[in-house]
């Protein structure tokens, strides 16, 4: 009996996979992503930006979190989503498994770089005040992290480029935002059922 309970103690626990699989639902030909890569191309092109990979890796970002789902893929023990920066560093940390540790990484990457490029008030809205430097420099960070681990070079240089150059995309995405809140694209975006 001592030895069963010992194994119970002594599996792994990352079976209980605290961070989610990403939703594919939006198909790769949908008029949304070719409205984002349009977008997005605008919003670099104002910093002089043209590399395709990045702008290419930013639609597909803001393709994704069109299902907010996708933006909470990080759980608390019990399911629950995860909201504090903190503490999905935390679980990021302690990742045991390379490929599930480089997926929080990501992921906290991609969050931080959504948040301060489309919705930046929400750092500072009501009781959850978090520093804008520190959120970019965890962005930053986690970008770097998984250029480190990643083991295809091309996936290397893209994440190297968001590290260095998350500032610029914060504020491409800053005009992006803009974009999106034309009267234009609000018809857009209620004529493909995304408001």
């Amino acid at each position: 009996m001592a030895q069963r309970s010992e194994s119970v103690l002594a599996a792994p626990t990352e079976k209980l996979r605290m961070i989610e699989e990403t939703r594919h639902d939006i198909r790769a030909n949908h008029p949304i992503r070719t409205l984002f890569h349009q977008l997005t191309e605008r919003g670099m092109g104002q910093l002089n930006l043209h590399d395709p990979d990045t702008i290419q890796y930013i639609t597909n970002l803001l393709t994704e979190f069109v299902y907010t789902e996708n933006m909470c893929r990080i759980k608390k023990e019990f399911g629950r989503r995860e909201e504090y920066l903190f503490s999905m560093l935390a679980q990021a940390s302690s990742t045991v498994s390379p490929s599930l540790r480089r997926d929080y990484y990501k992921h906290l990457g991609d969050l931080t770089l959504f948040n301060l490029g489309l919705f930046p008030e929400s750092l500072t809205y009501g009781h959850r005040t978090v520093s804008p430097e520190y959120y970019a420099e965890t962005g930053r960070r986690s970008y770097t992290i998984v250029a480190e681990m990643d083991s295809s070079s091309r996936g290397t240089v893209l994440y190297r480029k968001l590290s260095q150059q998350f500032k610029q995309c914060v504020v491409g995405l800053n005009w992006v935002k803009l974009y999106i809140s034309d009267p234009f694209y609000q018809f857009m975006f209620r004529e493909f059922e995304i408001t």
